[in-house]
This record gives structure tokens, sequence and C-alpha cells, in this order.
């Protein structure tokens, strides 16, 4: 077992990935031997690259969804797993902020370092498929099927999300769903459901969900019954930013463990910005299931 490998993607917030990459070879003190550095070439790479690995510790350079996919690798590992690093290299870098860290100079302060914490994460299985993320999972509406890369790149990640909601809720219809959270049902008809682990999403810039923590062992969980489709745009949506949205009547909001979901007809999953296939699914909190570089977080 060697101690370090890098997976690197280059096509990250539309090459940020090589030119964040670049940057940190002139920073880093150390010779890096080009056996332990990959380049992803396809979406699936990270994760099959980080599965197969044998190191202490995998540095991965792009956004959050290189990210996850490297999370998702490391889980398909068999223990002892790598630890992970990050090296901010996208356009929201949410997980990286989890980390106490955002900027090329503090993952290069937190790598010299050494010092890790253990995260939570969230598995979500559905039919023989499993994948795990890091920030949230949901079910039902989701922008993702309007994104556009160029969006990202022009408008930022934060008008990105706004402009592609707009674009999907004029056609979205709300689905009839069936929800367990740790065994009690609630069902009925459901135009959203958010499992969280991370408080901040967007490039923390949307308060998804109020108190979460990402060490406490618990998702939370928000779901959003039909609303009318100007309270939607005008009230919903702009109260996301700070976090108020739960208190909205149409809005329930707990903590749990697992959550099982299914509706017809089936509706789309987006993991932290990534459709991952449709309901039925189980989504399940995993306690302090991957050990990550990060900062100490502030007091």
């Amino acid at each position: 077992m060697h101690d370090t490998h890098y997976i690197i993607n280059p096509a990250a917030n539309g090459g940020t990935g090589r030119k964040v990459w670049n940057a940190f070879q002139k920073f880093w003190p150390d010779p890096i031997d080009p056996a332990n550095i990959t380049f992803t070439k396809h979406p699936a790479d990270a994760r099959k690259l980080a599965a197969g690995l044998a190191c202490k510790m995998i540095v991965v350079i792009g956004g959050d969804g290189t990210v996850d996919d490297v999370i998702s690798g490391i889980m398909d590992q068999p223990e002892p797993r790598s630890k992970l690093a990050i090296i901010p290299g996208g356009t929201g870098n949410d997980i990286a902020r989890c980390a106490n860290f955002q900027t090329l100079e503090e993952s290069i302060a937190v790598l010299k370092a050494g010092t890790s914490r253990a995260f939570d994460l969230i598995r979500v299985e559905r039919e023989s498929e499993k994948r795990h993320v890091f920030l949230f999972a949901n079910a039902g509406f989701s922008s993702i099927p309007k994104m556009k890369p160029w969006m990202k790149r022009l408008l930022g990640a934060t008008s990105a999300y706004y402009l592609a909601t707009l674009l999907e809720v004029i056609t979205f219809k709300p689905r009839n769903m069936m929800i367990s959270i740790d065994g009690k049902i609630i069902s009925g008809p459901t135009f959203l459901v958010i499992a969280s682990n991370a408080e901040y999403a967007g490039g923390g810039s949307m308060r998804i969900a109020p108190g979460a923590k990402t060490d406490d062992g618990l998702l939370n969980i928000s779901i959003i019954q039909p609303l009318p489709l100007f309270k939607l745009v005008t009230k919903l949506f702009s109260s996301i930013a700070d976090g108020s949205f739960i208190e909205e009547p149409e809005v329930s909001y707990c903590t749990g463990k697992t959550i099982e979901v299914s509706c017809e007809p089936p509706a789309v999953l987006d993991l932290d910005g990534e459709l991952f296939g449709t309901t039925p699914a189980t989504i399940t909190v995993i306690p302090k299931g991957i050990e990550i570089l990060s900062h100490e977080p502030d007091v």
C-alpha cells in the first residue's frame, strides 16, 4: 500500500480542474510520482479508480460531483479504506466547505497538517445500484433536467440553480408518494423530499437543512407538499436561501436515519446535483462513514 494517490478531473468547471492541479503542483513542496496521478476521462472514471486503489489517502481535484464519485469508490473498497483529501476545483465546492476550507491555499495547509475528521455520508440504494454522497438526496422535483453546463459557468451555481428551477417548475407535476421515515409512514401528494447531511448547498448559498450537522448520525428531512405556482416561485424557492422555507405550512421538517420513498409515476433522484435514476429508493445515513482531511471547525 502506498501513501497517496491523486485523482484529477481536468474538465471540472469548464477546465478549472486542470488549472487548479497545475497551480497545486507549483505550491506543493514534495515531488509527486507520476504513477500516483490519474486524470479522469469519463464521468464514471473517478469511482472505478478510487475503488481499485490501495493507498492511505486519495487526493481529489474537481467539483462536488467528482468528490462524490471518489467517495463512492472509497466506500466500495475493502477496509481499511482510504482517507479523502479535497483540492476544490468545481463551481460550488460545498463538500470542501463542510471540511472548513475553500481555497487552494487552505487545502494545501490542510494537506500539510494531515488532520482528519470522520463525517457522515448518505447511502442511496435503488434496484441493484447504490451510491454514496455527502450533501443531500432529493426525490421528486429537481432542477437538474433543465441544468446546462453553460449556466453554472456563466451565471454561477446559485443563479444557475434558480434559472433551471424556473424552467422545470413550469411542467413538473407532484407525485403521490409513500414515505417511510424510520418506520413511520407519511403518504400523499408530494412536491419534493430532501434528505440532507449538510446545512448548506449551492455554493454555500442555500440553507437546505437548518441545524443539520455532518457528524451527528442523522439526516435532516424536508417533505414539501404541493404549493400554488405563484407561492412556489415567489416564496418557497427564495426562502431556501435563509432556511426559512421549513416554517411554511406546506413543509414538514424532521430528522431520521432511514427513509424509503416510492411513488407513481416514479420520481427522479437528485443526489448532490447529479441524477441517479428514479424511485423507489432507500436513503440511509452512514454515521462517520469517511475520514476527510479538514480544518478544525470554528468555535
